[in-house]
């Protein structure tokens, strides 16, 4: 009887777990991120990534790195699943899992050569995964490397301490393009290359770029060529961040850890004195946001962490949060280093408290660029309204504007209401012909539009700085017909309130047009901005 509730070896299938392994969610670049991850924790310099396609169409896969190499043991047990914690708790490599499920996410074979000295012979050790699923067993391939595969490990470590990791029979990436002359399948293969070589210079930017002082420097190649970094902050360009914070914390278990938050605010593409640094910025809505760092590699973003969506208007902002490896738990740091959980208290802090101001002043400097571009396209843009405004200035009801006063910024107008005295925008210009529809830099508090003299007639003055402008006005450009009808609207709400105002009804008047540039913004402020 008691031998019934004695423990129980209960070892799981081999076969089912190790396909069950390949659906970690591991996409490609984050799965050649995790591999280069252990070569940076063996100490490499260098590391080369290949990808290759046969004359059969065959794709293959290898990172090849000079770092420290590995003898028979090591061998044996960095292709254990659940390795050994690495003695360094700052090491890239973390759960000892990362070799092989994030080359068994696209291949069914993988294969380890490594020597640990120029002296000594490369072992190669290889996990097929049709093998396991026939002995159902954990029988791991132990043989010499091939030439070829001794001729790749060279490249990178000529004799001497180094690994070379292989992906053959590589079944869930690019299958679609198998041909029998792979042609088709190399091409396919060359985007993915040159989309890795983004990844690895975003990722590595620290590591890569040897004037950044943060992480010891090496060189990361693809096919051969090198791969610069990409620094999303432009301090190349010495820009400075707009608000910094070092964030002091107590873990639970008591350990004291810090992280740093910057916020940075890029210059507007017009602003770069330096067209090649305004190039490098590649300021775009896609790459605004949170970028997380651990341990100097980046492992998540950008996006804003589901505290907001990704907005052009915000396109100019990028944050960067850093932290070291004690911060794991409390970051819950997945299998792939390549997302984070913050939790609620430190998601307020940053939504509510470090980010409003920057989002602010990114928000500001992003519209005034805007409106200087809206006010260029409305040069043009209101030839065809004035036009026929003016056309049809026998049958439209104006008021009669009289005893102006440019300096008081001051006339007498004879209405509906009779005669009053106004303050009025007064506008000369040297544009040809009779202009009723002018554009400004901005208006008194914010209106989207107010009435105007201009060159002595009635007209309306719109506010190139109100959002409903550049969302309505811009994608609308080549529509002569929308943008008509915009400012024929515009005019006559400008023309009821000349030949209707007085002094009682002066500041309901001013009121009325305030509440309805208010309720505008609101309203178009999840329109899409208008393209470049």
């Amino acid at each position: 009887m008691d031998d019934l509730f004695d423990p129980v070896d209960v070892p799981p299938d081999v076969a089912r777990i190790v396909e069950g392994l390949r659906d970690t969610g591991y996409l490609f670049n984050t799965a050649i991120a995790d591999v280069i991850d252990n070569s940076i924790a063996a100490g490499a310099s260098r590391v080369d990534v290949r990808l290759a396609v046969d004359f059969a169409g065959v794709l293959m896969v290898s990172i090849g790195d000079d770092g420290s190499g590995m003898d028979r043991a090591g061998v044996i047990e960095a292709m254990k699943y659940g390795s050994k914690r690495r003695a360094d708790p700052a090491s890239l490599g973390k759960f000892g899992l990362g070799l092989k499920t994030a080359s068994t996410a696209f291949c069914r074979r993988l294969v380890v050569i490594s020597r640990p000295d120029g002296a000594a012979p490369a072992l190669r050790a290889a996990w097929d995964l049709d093998a396991l699923a026939t002995a159902n067993a954990w029988k791991l391939e132990l043989a010499a490397p091939t030439k070829d595969e001794l001729k790749l490990l060279d490249v990178v470590a000529p004799s001497r301490a180094g690994t070379l990791v292989v992906w053959e029979k590589v079944d869930r990436l690019l299958n679609n393009y198998q041909r029998p002359d792979g042609q088709p399948l190399k091409n396919a293969a060359k985007k993915l290359e040159v989309a890795l070589r983004e990844h690895i210079a975003l990722v590595y930017q620290r590591f890569l770029d040897p004037a950044d002082s943060r992480a010891r420097t090496l060189t990361i190649s693809t096919n051969g060529v090198e791969v610069p970094a990409w620094d999303p902050f432009c301090l190349g360009a010495t820009l400075k961040p707009a608000l910094e914070k070092d964030v002091e914390t107590v873990l639970p278990t008591g350990v004291k850890a810090s992280f740093k938050v910057r916020a940075f605010i890029l210059p507007r593409k017009e602003e770069f004195t330096n067209e090649a640094l305004r190039d490098a910025a590649r300021i775009s809505n896609e790459r605004q946001g949170v970028y997380v760092y651990r341990e100097n590699r980046l492992i998540h973003g950008p996006d804003w962490l589901g505290m907001y969506k990704q907005e052009p208007h915000f396109s100019l902002l990028r944050v960067e949060l850093s932290f070291d490896h004690r911060l794991d738990e409390g970051f819950q740091v997945d299998i792939k280093k390549s997302r984070i959980l913050l939790n609620e208290h430190l998601f307020d802090w940053l939504r509510d408290k470090f980010l409003a101001a920057p989002r602010r002043e990114a928000e500001t400097r992003y519209r005034k660029g805007e409106a200087s571009v809206a006010k260029g396209a409305a040069a043009l843009l209101h030839t065809t309204s004035n036009t026929t405004i003016e056309q049809k200035s026998g049958v439209l009801k104006t008021a009669q504007v009289t005893n102006v006063d440019e300096k008081k910024g001051e006339v007498t107008i004879t209405n509906n209401s009779g005669q009053t005295t106004a303050k009025l925008r007064i506008v000369t210009s040297d544009e040809p012909g009779i202009v009723h529809v002018t554009t400004a830099d901005s208006l008194d508090n914010g209106v989207l539009w107010a009435g105007a003299l201009m060159n002595g007639a009635a007209a309306v003055t719109l506010n190139t700085s109100h959002p409903f402008y550049p969302k309505a006005y811009l994608p609308n450009k080549a529509n002569s017909v929308v943008i008509q009808a915009l400012d024929f609207l515009l005019w006559a709400l400008a023309q009821a309130e000349l030949n209707n105002v007085s002094d009682g009804n002066r500041e309901a008047f001013e009121e009325y047009r305030i509440e309805v540039s208010r309720n505008l913004k609101r309203l178009v402020a999840d329109l899409p901005d208008p393209p470049e």
